[in-house]
């Protein structure tokens, strides 16, 4: 395994202070260690050179508890004063940082445990034992030799396989490596140049504290499949040679050559991956086009892995980067933001996702909560939200084909009706818009302006505007021309999105051309029609209030009322006369009318916009509506009374999920809003009586 395999979890231990009696003396070290199974390889106790206590004893011996062989007394920076009693055990064969003491000071190197995770028989008495279950009868056998000094509980970091979960056990043998710090010089200087970018940005410090303090790379691993390392070593007379090209017969003395056993690491071979998918070692016509590629899109936790390696091979090999920017994309995690875990029992599957919600619906979750350098929070009511938008992507597509059913299009308009001309001025934005966020892979930015044109713009808006011209007037043809165009315009939008819906519905419109919408070009925008544009803005926020309206005042949908509006200036009067016509449509309005002077003491209007009235009298059970109100009140209090008590309750701020707080809280604000909206609408109620 490489060390980068290696995850380390806090765990609660033993901290054991072992005896260590100096050579012909009572006298002893006091030795502290987490793992006294592993002592039977110690070949020194090492001090600091600063540490004043122990410097009369550098160069002198101890005897090795429960083994009596003598061991040095050495000094070395490694040494951690403040950990236990400053003086530390070294086990060369067991310990990474131990090694490299043991390299320092030629220590001898014996293996205490196996490959296998059993003791050898340089423990006397545990041979084949678990290392484990060795540590139980280490400890046993200290207390009755009267070897401990004293045992303390102790939490430390301990590394775990990221594959198994299994307590990792450093462990020396033979392996082939790559000297990195020459390559790593290149594949620094090409990010600090730009010549490679991440996404976001910040990675690259990541990357960079990674490649400044980089070591010799473990490319060898003792697993069944992979690569094998092309060394050969001869039978006879010892000595290894590294070849391109198969070997059979030593150079130098003719004898029998074996083949290193040993495979590649995986990202050793992943490292290639650029170029050796494109024919290299041959200068193939892929090669020539496609290398360097455009992008990388990757995780957080592999950059050192493979993003890295790639850049180094790809300046060793090729002479040149390997991809221009690597998107480091977000980390999935569940509602409450904890990272998904079966021991957890909160692993959303995407194969369930999948067949209960759709692919598509599961791809636009991700996306649109795929923001720049924030992990992603799932849930299935999220993606049941946008299950509903698919929907209403395919009910669109429903109310275009029946009313187009025996339209013939022609794609030759020669007058546009204001919802058409102010729908194709907002696809040319809304093109703009999802490009640009694109090509500065903020995907969600994207998905967000493709979801807000889609249901609201056309679907809530154009698709409604459009019922005022369909089979009613001149403008029938263009309507028709232009929900097929803007919907073929969206769908091709969508696609790299939700790519099963988005095809399935293209092969059915009568506008496509070409086999699929997978090779129909992006859709490019237009020019603005800004003026319009603001026009609709007013007449919207208009359609709003007067939606607003009736639902304040439990006026049935389909129930058409009069509306009216007071006079603001010229502009804004000519505005609403002219697009009239939408307006009552999408507020199934029977009028709307301008009121000139005062506003009539028996008008209301709503909580949230002003200037936009209904009568009360003809629309309105003024005092049931009174009552309801204060009754709503009430409720309001109660869940205010409760809330506030809660959050003022220093154990459940402490205690309870962050989350919880957090959505009573938001509880706390809505109910605090809804009663000072009622009892606005109970004044506005009572002046009218």
């Amino acid at each position: 395994m490489s060390d980068l395999e290696v995850e380390y979890e806090e765990e609660q231990s033993k901290l054991y202070y072992l005896k260590y009696f100096l050579e012909n003396s009572n006298d002893f070290l006091v030795v502290a260690t987490t793992r006294p199974e592993t002592l039977f390889g110690d070949t020194a106790v090492a001090v600091n050179p600063k540490d004043e206590r122990y410097a009369h004893l550098v160069g002198k011996k101890v005897v090795l508890p429960l083994v009596g062989r003598l061991i040095d007394i050495i000094e070395d920076d490694y040494v951690d004063m403040s950990f236990g009693s400053g003086v530390v055990k070294i086990t060369p064969a067991h310990d990474a940082n131990d090694f490299e003491v043991g390299k320092r000071h030629n220590l001898h190197i014996i293996i205490a445990i196996d490959d296998f995770g059993k003791m050898t028989s340089n423990a006397p008495g545990l041979e084949s034992l678990d290392r484990f279950e060795a540590r139980k009868i280490t400890v046993e056998k200290l207390k009755e030799a009267d070897l401990i000094y004293k045992i303390e509980d102790y939490v430390h970091s301990v590394g775990h396989c990221y594959r198994c979960n299994t307590v990792i056990e450093p462990y020396i043998s033979k392996q082939w490596f790559v000297k990195t710090k020459e390559l790593a010089k290149k594949a620094i200087s090409v990010v600090e140049n730009d010549s490679i970018k991440f996404i976001p940005k910040h990675w690259e410090k990541t990357y960079f504290e990674w490649m400044h303090n980089i070591k010799d790379w473990c490319i060898s691993r003792q697993i069944w499949w992979g690569h094998r390392i092309p060394a050969y070593t001869c039978k006879q007379c010892g000595e290894v040679f590294v070849s391109e090209e198969p070997m059979h017969k030593c150079p130098k003395c003719a004898g029998e050559l074996l083949q290193e056993t040993d495979v590649l690491d995986t990202w050793f071979s992943s490292a290639l991956w650029p170029f050796s998918t494109l024919g290299w070692p041959d200068n193939t016509d892929d090669l020539k086009r496609f290398y360097p590629t455009s992008l990388l899109v990757t995780g957080f936790d592999i950059i050192f892995f493979w993003v890295a390696r790639m850049i180094m091979m790809g300046m060793f090999f090729m002479k040149d980067v390997p991809f221009r920017d690597v998107y480091i994309h977000a980390l999935v995690r569940d509602k409450y933001g904890q990272k998904m875990s079966k021991t957890k029992g909160n692993v959303i599957d995407p194969l369930d996702v999948i067949d209960k919600y759709g692919a598509d619906s599961l791809r636009f979750t991700l996306a649109i909560l795929a923001a720049q350098g924030r992990d992603i929070k799932l849930s299935y009511d999220q993606i049941e939200s946008y299950r509903r938008f698919m929907n209403k992507i395919w009910n669109a597509y429903r109310f275009i084909e029946i009313n187009t059913k025996d339209f013939k299009p022609s794609g030759i308009t020669k007058e546009y009706s204001s919802a058409s001309l102010w729908i194709k001025s907002r696809l040319s934005r809304t093109i703009d818009q999802v490009v640009q966020s694109l090509d500065e892979y903020k995907f969600n930015e994207a998905a967000e302006s493709l979801y807000r044109f889609v249901w609201h713009e056309f679907c809530d808006y154009y698709i409604e505007m459009s019922k005022a011209h369909i089979n009613k007037d001149e403008y029938s043809d263009e309507v028709k021309q232009t929900l097929l165009e803007v919907f073929e315009q969206i769908l091709r939008l969508l696609h790299p999105f939700v790519p099963f819906i988005s095809e399935f519905l293209w092969q059915k419109i009568p506008i496509k051309s070409g086999p699929s919408i997978m090779v129909a070009s992006f859709p490019k925008s237009s020019s603005y029609n800004d003026a319009l544009e603001q026009d609709f803005d007013l007449l919207i926020e208009l359609i709003k209030a007067m939606r607003i309206l009736r639902s304040e005042n439990s006026i049935a949908t389909n129930k058409k009322i009069n509306f009216y509006l007071k006079s603001l200036n010229t502009e804004v009067e000519k505005i609403v006369q002219s697009y009239k016509k939408y307006t009552l449509l999408l507020a199934n309005a029977k009028d709307l009318s301008i009121i000139e002077k005062d506003v009539p003491k028996s008008f209301i209007q709503p909580t949230k916009y002003g200037d936009i009235f209904l009568e009360a009298g003809e629309n309105i059970d003024v005092e049931g509506e009174i009552l309801r109100l204060k009754k709503v009140i009430e409720k309001a209090q109660i869940s205010i009374d409760f809330l506030n008590k809660r959050l003022h309750n220093d154990e459940f701020v402490s205690k309870a999920p962050k989350e919880l707080v957090e959505k009573s809280k938001r509880e706390l604000q809505e109910a605090i809003l809804l009663k000072e909206n009622s009892k606005k609408r109970i004044e506005q109620l009572e002046r009218i009586l």
